[in-house]
């Protein structure tokens, strides 16, 4: 049907605005609870006095950085990277409190880890992997170069453990992510099934009342906005009852569907076509002024007389600025209703 691609589009947007919403709100409670632990941490009389400035130090960057990024920068910006730059920007402050505090030796290591814990809630495979490998570079920099480095063995120990339990989390985080992205994309693609058979008649694949009604509403408000006309051309199959008693109702509906084929041969690309119930159909035509829509239906009636075995009679109404669809839809119908007048009286009670 005409226009298909891009409802398939705006439920695709639906679903990935409601999967980033999901990941902002877990990526809230990482950063608070980062932010809590290391302010605890510094509070603590039980802390080691080294490490008390370096916690409290990392908590200040947490709520700092976070307050930034999560009011201060828009939502727009770095488009699908979004997650991974603040998970980067994330881990770059753990590794500022790890240096500061016990160097590759930090009991504080455990939330080294909790960036790529985020990103497997992504399903982005690649970008989970790329965050492994900077943290493993972040890891090495920090015991060549870090105050308490690789300086005796338990040191060079603690190095290896951490470096083997950060490799190990970053192989899992990974596979991890794959079936996370598998799973979100078969409800994504299940979701949009779903939505699609709402909205779809079943037996001519056009849309149906349900996705006519949110049509018109949706183009109503974007003529408010500064859009352009919106025509409808509502349309009646005269005769088709002739054919179900005469040869039964399945060739009523292959008539049905034949006249489906031909409105989608017709109308553009960015037309609606649908079946609002029985005999009845629906054109809309978004940026379509009353005279294109009057040019649209005759292509429609020529290709039709080639195709079809039965007419139709038909009406077109348009609107200039925000109106009730339901208004609009009457007009169309009482334009219809004249033309079946004016082509067979005797049927146009």
């Amino acid at each position: 049907m005409g226009g298909e691609p891009e409802h398939r589009l705006t439920e695709a947007a639906l679903q990935e605005a409601v999967r980033r919403s999901w990941v902002r709100q877990a990526s809230l409670i990482v950063v608070a609870g980062q932010g809590i632990a290391f302010l605890i941490g510094g509070l603590l009389p039980t802390t080691p006095d080294a490490d008390r400035p370096g916690l409290l130090i990392g908590a200040g960057l947490v709520g700092a950085s976070g307050v930034i990024w999560f009011t201060l920068v828009p939502r727009m910006w770095f488009g699908a990277w979004r997650v991974f730059i603040a998970c980067t920007i994330a881990q770059a402050v753990v590794l500022v409190v790890l240096w500061a505090t016990e160097g590759v030796a930090s009991n504080w290591f455990p939330y080294y880890l909790m960036p790529s814990l985020v990103m497997v809630m992504t399903g982005e495979r690649r970008q989970t992997a790329i965050l492994g490998a900077l943290a493993m570079v972040g890891l090495i920099a920090l015991a060549l170069f870090g105050t308490r480095g690789l300086e005796g063995g338990a040191i060079r120990d603690d190095f290896a453990i951490h470096a083997l339990q950060l490799a190990t989390f970053s192989f899992a985080a990974v596979a991890a992510t794959r079936t996370v992205g598998g799973v979100v994309s078969s409800i994504s693609e299940r979701s949009r099934a779903l939505s699609d058979q709402a909205r779809t008649d079943a037996l001519t694949g056009l849309g149906n009342r349900k996705m006519l009604d949110e049509e018109l509403t949706r183009l109503m408000a974007a003529i408010s906005r500064g859009g352009g006309p919106v025509s409808v051309i509502a349309i009646d199959l005269d005769g088709l009852k002739s054919v179900n008693d005469r040869e039964g109702h399945a060739a009523g509906d292959r008539v049905l569907v034949a006249f489906s084929d031909v409105l989608r041969k017709s109308i553009r690309a960015n037309d609606r076509a649908m079946r609002s119930g029985g005999d009845e159909f629906v054109i809309v035509l978004p940026d379509a002024e009353h005279a294109a829509a009057t040019q649209a239906l005759e292509r429609l009636r020529a290709l039709a007389r080639a195709e079809l075995p039965v007419g139709f009679s038909a009406g077109v109404a348009t609107a200039v600025e925000r109106a009730d669809p339901a208004w609009l839809l009457a007009l169309a119908d009482d334009a219809l209703y004249a033309d079946k007048r004016r082509r067979s009286p005797q049927t146009a009670s």
